[in-house]
């Protein structure tokens, strides 16, 4: 039965108007999707110098700018309230130039977060979570210095590559031992850039790309780490850190204060350090200063996308998803709606990642497990900006520690889920590999 027939006038006109208001979405969808180098959508900006990563959203709205330059201030000021215990003074220390923390390697610079814990959750009984290296009127837990190991293989058609992987020593430990038990592993601060739109797109969204039990047969099988919203007491999907282990950039930015800075956020009193050691104090910032950060980040935009119209890169471009590595780098999601953030909403973006947690197998497990994230599992970075990291920073140290001087390296690195796609990079003809790469650096 042709059921258009029985449709009365009034809900013709209805439907009409919905197909119209749908079709007009789309447009807008599509006409985004149409603009390749516009990865954060209308957000995005156009900036391949050194400034790339610092600057506000194209589309801020006008009465955000003031807002805007105060809360740089406090990302960029070293905090009083630092505690005894840090690994910087302040937030940029760690995002520099609001990109990637420095690598273990840089000269100049800190080495990288050294992180503790075991197979089961939880941080050293003495130190905690984090094994700060400086001290402000007490000693400094310890020294830490970090070697590379040197590992060289070759192609299947005979270039030869070199990866290194870091060895962590820790010496002058000023408050007792490690437990026999605790681990350490090496972590660089991700980059800043981008968190709102990440933010601003929906729970349902993420979900719908999760693979738990690998029902498409694909081998990979990504998985949604639930947290506890504080705020609501929802479980939502974690979305930030190198195993989303939390859900917000209120919650994130929180737990940056406290475990780098030894800052104690508001909902606290205990700031994570040394066991016993001036451990117990009140929260010595409000909520205000939490909500600075989070509109600073919100409002930091996303480069845009170059040299995209070349012909190799369009053909690393196809390389990149035809072998898998669209699996878990999905270059497209559709961001909601964030709550007095009318520029992120109903953005077209292309971080090329999935937010969830996969299994990346041994070669890069770290034996220190977050809630239910193993030592193993990570989740996808986004990919965004990754081809002015040098440009920025002035070194591009990949992965959760930096070990990849390249994307080649960090492809190369990559196991578990990840382990048919990174044979067949390895498989590639040199010129294809040389596509994959170059499509990358167009990030």
């Amino acid at each position: 039965m042709n059921r258009s027939r029985h449709v009365r006038p009034f809900h013709r006109a209805a439907a009409a108007i919905v197909v119209l208001g749908a079709a007009a979405v789309f447009s807008t969808v599509a006409a985004t999707q149409s603009r390749e180098e516009y990865l954060g959508g209308d957000t995005t900006v156009f900036d391949d110098g050194p400034t790339a990563f610092g600057r506000a959203l194209a589309n801020l709205g006008p009465f955000r700018w003031t807002e805007f330059r105060a809360d740089k201030e406090r990302f960029l000021r070293q905090w009083p309230e630092r505690g005894p215990w840090a690994d910087a003074v302040s937030c940029a220390e760690c995002h520099y130039h609001d990109g990637r923390g420095p690598r273990a390697d840089h000269v100049g610079g800190p080495v990288n977060l050294v992180r503790l814990g075991g197979p089961s959750p939880g941080g050293d009984p003495v130190y905690g979570i984090q094994l700060r290296r400086t001290g402000y009127g007490v000693p400094a837990p310890a020294h830490v210095r970090v070697d590379w190991e040197e590992i060289h293989d070759r192609y299947p058609d005979g270039d030869g590559y070199t990866l290194r992987r870091p060895t962590i020593h820790v010496s002058a430990l000023a408050y007792g031992p490690l437990d026999p038990e605790t681990r350490l592993s090496l972590r660089v601060p991700p980059a800043v850039f981008g968190l709102g739109l990440l933010e601003a797109v929906s729970d349902q969204e993420i979900r719908r790309f999760a693979d738990p039990d690998d029902a498409d047969g694909d081998g990979v099988s990504g998985i949604v780490r639930e947290i506890r919203d504080a705020v609501t007491g929802r479980s939502v999907p974690g979305r930030f850190g190198w195993k989303a282990s939390q859900p917000s950039l209120a919650a994130q930015s929180a737990a940056a204060l406290n475990a780098d800075l030894g800052v104690i956020p508001p909902g606290s009193s205990v700031s994570d350090g040394v066991h016993g050691k001036a451990q117990q104090r009140e929260a010595e910032i409000d909520n205000g200063e939490i909500t600075a950060l989070v509109h600073y980040m919100r409002a930091l935009a996303v480069p845009a996308r170059r040299r995209w119209t070349e012909p190799a890169v369009r053909e690393g471009e196809a390389l990149f998803e035809s072998i898998g590595c669209t699996a878990c780098h999905r270059r497209q999601m559709i961001t909601g709606e964030l709550p007095g953030w009318p520029e992120l909403t109903r953005q077209a973006i292309q971080p090329h990642t999935d937010l969830l947690l996969h299994d990346l197998g041994p070669q890069l497990a770290d034996a220190v497990s977050e809630g239910l994230a193993s030592g193993s599992e990570w989740r996808t970075p986004p990919l965004w900006g990754l081809g002015l990291l040098s440009t920025v920073s002035g070194q591009s140290g990949l992965l959760h520690d930096g070990r990849a001087r390249s994307p080649e390296e960090a492809i190369l690195w990559h196991g578990g889920e990840a382990e048919r796609a990174r044979e067949r990079f390895r498989h590639l003809p040199r010129k294809a590999r040389a596509a994959l790469l170059a499509f990358l650096d167009t990030l």
